[in-house]
């Protein structure tokens, strides 16, 4: 047995489809930001592709998540699902706000520049804190914190830090407008997870899977 084959018999399929979608999710969502981006301050087609990879990775981390909160989601498809998706996207942005918040701050006193790798070691801080918190409230878990953190993390890197709220109205809108790309992107992940993960069972439990096995 490959160690590919191994993995995916240790991982659950929620999980695994979660990824799957999350990335497809990201990628979405990140499109999704650059068309508002577009609306708010000026057109960034030709520099999305880091942002689509970051995005996706992103997304991939929300997918494990989103698993790890919402197992039942992943299984069965429904409209409650919607909003669970929707909620979740809203849950994530705002457990990694106060990485914008802490910044904005450390601008108004002017100690962000002062020394920049505070501020950075700052956000790195706050958002695993943030992500894991919320990973922990809403499953009690460890590997649900893991989870959370990880994709605290990811998105703040996939946002490029902490938005500059307090340089301009324009800096404000934009970070306003990563709440509908994540609640899109949940949504996507709600509606992508059930039928991947029905996917996966079905391999999993096809002969061909088995004797392969």
């Amino acid at each position: 047995m490959t160690v590919t084959r191994a993995m995916r018999k240790r991982v659950p399929p929620e999980v695994i489809a979660g990824i799957l979608a999350g990335a497809l999710s990201g990628f979405a969502g990140a499109l999704v930001f650059a068309t508002l981006h577009a609306f708010i301050i000026v057109p960034i087609w030709d520099r999305m592709t880091s942002g689509l990879v970051s995005g996706a990775i992103a997304g991939a981390a929300a997918g494990w998540a989103f698993a790890e909160f919402y197992p039942e989601a992943i299984r069965t498809r429904s409209i409650r699902n919607v909003g669970i998706g929707a909620g979740f996207g809203a849950l994530l942005w705002l457990a990694v706000t106060p990485v914008t918040g802490a910044d904005a701050l450390l601008r108004a006193a002017g100690l962000a520049a002062e020394d920049e790798l505070i501020a950075v070691a700052i956000a790195v801080v706050l958002a695993l804190t943030g992500g894991a918190t919320l990973g922990w409230m809403v499953t009690r878990r460890f590997r649900g914190a893991l989870a959370g953190a990880a994709a605290g993390i990811l998105l703040t890197i996939a946002m490029a830090g902490p938005v500059p709220v307090g340089r301009s109205p324009r800096a404000l809108r934009i970070f306003l407008a990563v709440l509908p790309a994540a609640v899109l992107g949940g949504i996507a992940l709600s509606l992508f997870s059930p039928s991947i993960f029905r996917w996966i069972t079905r391999a999993r439990e096809s002969p061909g899977a088995t004797s392969a096995a």
